[in-house]
């Protein structure tokens, strides 16, 4: 059974398998008594025990375990009735049929009953877990979003330091996504999304906590000291560039990475890391565009038509 299930179990006040026994010791009970007595009024105990069985687990076995004892001393007081009295009477023949249909239609019903009961419990259960999920999750890449994020980085934390290890973390931003936003529309842009968040989960390990942290932004956190930015940025960029949804001429294929390490004796969480992380990505990213800007050059303006005379004293010609 599944974790919300579970749980809901685990909050009820008496667990679901006391109604599977429960169920199963009322029709045997009825049925033995059915044959011991020979007399169909023992059905209703039967029936309470079909009745408890709806209320058990989602395991028909038990239901038709009840169902089954029950049809079987119906069947049973019934030839011993036969060899014992012969001739019957109106009325036990209408008793012993009646029995028989009523016990018939309540096995059907309740047969219908759980099936309908625990139909809709697992409905609730799949919408709550659409629900968890959306809540964790980015809808777009389904990557851990910053609630998903937040729950696995401080698990991650929480086992590195019980190991004594180190946790990193990594700042990534999609340089020139708002061109291909302009340029093709947003659909383009998705898909650049999309292949950027493949490029980092086939780039990380297993243990590592992928995450889209914004519009353009990623967040990678980890136990140990992971990568670093210039080696996540060479191989990133390496995988975009094999699956590029869009033109070169349009996007790059380049993303701006900024890590950070939190040893097992410093003090902080994972929130600090992401601030260090998000200071070195923006710092990383400046020095990349300023080194990659024309150098300065001081511009002329056009020359005089009275240029200045350096032989004059005034210096100006007239």
């Amino acid at each position: 059974m599944s974790e919300p299930m579970a749980r809901g179990q685990d909050a009820a006040a008496t667990p679901l398998w006391v109604f599977d026994v429960a169920a199963l010791v009322i029709s045997m009970i009825g049925a033995v008594l059915v044959v011991l007595t020979q007399s169909p009024d023992w059905t209703t105990l039967c029936l309470l025990g079909l009745g408890t069985a709806t209320l058990g687990s989602a395991r028909r076995v038990w239901l038709v375990l009840a169902l089954c004892s029950a049809g079987a001393s119906l069947l049973v007081g019934t030839a011993l009735h036969v060899v014992r009295t012969p001739t019957w009477t109106g009325d036990e023949i209408i008793a012993w049929t009646r029995s028989l249909l009523v016990l018939a239609a309540a096995g059907a019903a309740a047969v219908i009953v759980h099936g309908r009961l625990w139909g809709s419990r697992r409905e609730v259960e799949r919408a709550l877990l659409f629900a968890q999920d959306a809540t964790v999750h980015d809808p777009l890449t389904g990557l851990a979003n910053r609630k998903g994020l937040a729950m696995l980085g401080a698990q991650i934390l929480e086992t590195a330091r019980r190991r004594g290890d180190a946790v990193y973390c990594m700042f990534l931003d999609v340089d020139g996504l708002a061109r291909v936003n302009t340029d093709l529309g947003h659909a383009a842009g998705d898909e650049v999304l999309l292949t950027v968040s493949e490029a980092l989960t086939s780039s990380t390990r297993a243990t590592d906590a992928v995450a889209r942290w914004g519009d353009d932004e990623f967040v990678v956190v980890g136990p140990g000291t992971g990568l670093a930015p210039l080696e996540m940025e060479r191989r990133v960029r390496a995988r975009c560039l094999e699956n590029s949804p869009v033109p070169r001429e349009k996007w790059a294929a380049r993303i701006s990475a900024g890590g950070a390490v939190l040893e097992p004796w410093d003090d902080g969480d994972v929130d600090t890391l992401l601030r260090q992380a998000d200071r070195e990505m923006h710092l990383r990213r400046a020095l990349r565009r300023e080194a990659a800007a024309p150098a300065y050059q001081p511009v002329r303006l056009d020359p005089s038509p009275n240029p200045p005379d350096l032989r004059r004293p005034h210096g100006w010609a007239d």
